[in-house]
């Protein structure tokens, strides 16, 4: 009787000796390294304003425009693009105000947003054209008369409203400190391994 109660002592003991980390069983691998893809669909539209003015007085073909998104792009409940975020466009035609009343012509598109490091591909266009203006003529030396009076320029002013939308399916990574785009064959399902037996 004595041994049986000193061999229970010795096994409790023991049980309270053993580490705790050895009776508890190791974690799983960590759920922050699974990425946290949201995908943004193509024709998605985005609403853009203009945040500094672009005249034919000196834009040229190739000239950058930059805007700003107007309006949070929502996915579910997320920003995934916030208001605020920077977007370019370029001048692709660029027609100076002349003589004659002629007025000024414009066309430009869109290019990208600038998601921190990620340029998401968008597309739209602007144009833009000068009223014609009136002109007038006076007498010059000789009895010649003169023409003058240009027209107005082509802008696009700062506050404009400009309608795009994405040229693709975008699919992005926010799992780390700064968003990733993830390119389309990563995100392809790898396939089921077989089931044993079969």
């Amino acid at each position: 009787m004595i041994l049986s109660l000193m061999a229970f002592a010795g096994l409790c003991i023991a049980v309270q000796d053993v580490p705790a980390a050895a009776a508890m069983p190791a974690p799983a691998a960590a759920a922050a390294s699974t990425p946290l893809l949201v995908t943004l669909p193509r024709d998605t539209p985005v609403e853009l304003i203009a945040t500094r003015e672009v005249s034919t007085a000196d834009a040229k073909p190739g000239t950058p425009i930059k805007l700003q998104v107007r309006r949070a792009v929502l996915i579910g409940d997320r920003a995934v693009i916030p208001a605020g975020t920077q977007a370019w466009g370029e001048v692709v035609t660029a027609t100076d105000a002349g003589g004659l009343g002629k007025s000024g012509k414009m066309t430009a598109r869109l290019k990208h947003i600038q998601l921190g490091d990620v340029a998401i591909p968008i597309d739209g266009e602007i144009s833009s054209k000068g009223r014609t203006g009136s002109v007038a003529g006076a007498v010059l030396t000789g009895g010649l008369v003169g023409l003058f009076h240009r027209g107005n320029n082509a802008k696009i002013k700062a506050g404009e409203i400009v309608s795009s939308f994405v040229t693709e399916d975008v699919v992005l990574d926010f799992s780390g400190a700064a968003v990733k785009r993830v390119p389309a064959a990563e995100t392809v399902a790898a396939p089921a391994a077989p089931v044993a037996g079969t």
